[in-house]
């Protein structure tokens, strides 16, 4: 009886303590568990909202006599305009880059040919800028109201960049897997249209949208990934992968090569390297590139 009673309490001591251990990591588990996925279910409720806000946003737009997303053809219109009108004024692009000569543009075309541009512009050459804002106007003067406006965009294009650009961090910021987060910005770039995303090219590349870049959003996520070749012709010298050689755009998905993307931060500066890669490929017929587009 003596041995067990000490077998006893041995099972008592140590396996009780065991299975009482267990039980507690279980608990602690399933309550882990359930706020996961809680958390995800309230995530993607939020995430669905912000899309739904976006498709208002676009349905809400007017120029003219387009609506929705046909007004983005006007806009990309009235900047093609505007760059054209760049070079009457500055013909050398030593002066005016192609750079500058995006952010000069596009700029006008948000805000309009007003007093605002020209103080926003006023490192390009005050003088400039103002013979420019003559050429909008008198441009604007002409006898196609519908198609060129030049008003500025500020009211249509502001709200939707806004929420476009807080739907993206929104989802940077989550505590989801990385693997969530890309899904979730390709359904979001999904909704986007050719010229939506030319657009928004346009918009990162200008001092306007500057912080898409700094915060790592278009490296991550490629918002404009779907962006064909040749879609941007407003100069003969650019090209879209030139100017964002970090992004694998569709149309290179049967391209020799790939681009691999590191980002190394130190507080507010980030070093990139970009490293290109042999893409192995199959035949289309038979399914996609090996290599991750």
């Amino acid at each position: 009886m003596q041995y067990y009673g000490l077998l006893g309490d041995y099972i008592g001591g140590v396996w009780g303590t065991l299975l009482t251990a267990a039980t507690v990591l279980g608990v602690f588990l399933t309550f882990w568990w359930s706020r996961r996925v809680d958390y995800r279910a309230k995530t993607y409720q939020v995430f669905a909202e912000m899309m739904r806000t976006h498709e208002e946003i676009v349905q809400s737009l007017r120029i003219g006599s387009k609506a929705g997303r046909d007004t983005f053809s006007s806009v990309l219109r009235e900047f093609y305009v505007i760059y054209k009108l760049t070079r009457e004024v500055e013909a050398d692009d030593l002066v005016w880059p192609i750079s500058a000569r995006i952010d000069i543009a596009y700029t006008c075309m948000f805000f309009g040919a007003h007093l605002s541009s020209e103080k926003i512009l006023k490192n390009y050459g005050p003088e400039k800028i103002q013979r420019l804002s003559g050429a909008i106007h008198t441009e604007r003067q002409k006898k196609e109201p519908e198609r060129r406006q030049f008003g500025g965009h500020q009211l249509r294009l502001s709200h939707y960049f806004r929420n476009l650009f807080s739907a993206y961090t929104f989802i940077d910021g989550t505590n989801l897997s990385d693997e969530e987060k890309l899904s979730l910005g390709k359904v979001l770039r999904s909704k986007l249209s050719n010229h939506e995303q030319a657009v928004l090219a346009l918009n990162i590349m200008s001092h306007l949208g500057a912080e898409w870049e700094r915060t790592g959003l278009v490296e991550k996520y490629k918002p404009i990934k779907n962006l064909p070749a040749f879609f941007l012709t407003f100069d003969k010298l650019f090209t879209i992968k030139e100017r964002f050689p970090y992004i694998n755009f569709e149309w290179e998905t049967t391209a020799h090569k790939t681009v691999k993307v590191y980002r190394l931060k130190f507080r507010q500066w980030s070093l990139v390297l970009l490293r290109r890669l042999p893409r192995r490929l199959t035949n289309r017929s038979s399914g996609p590139p090996t290599a991750a587009a």
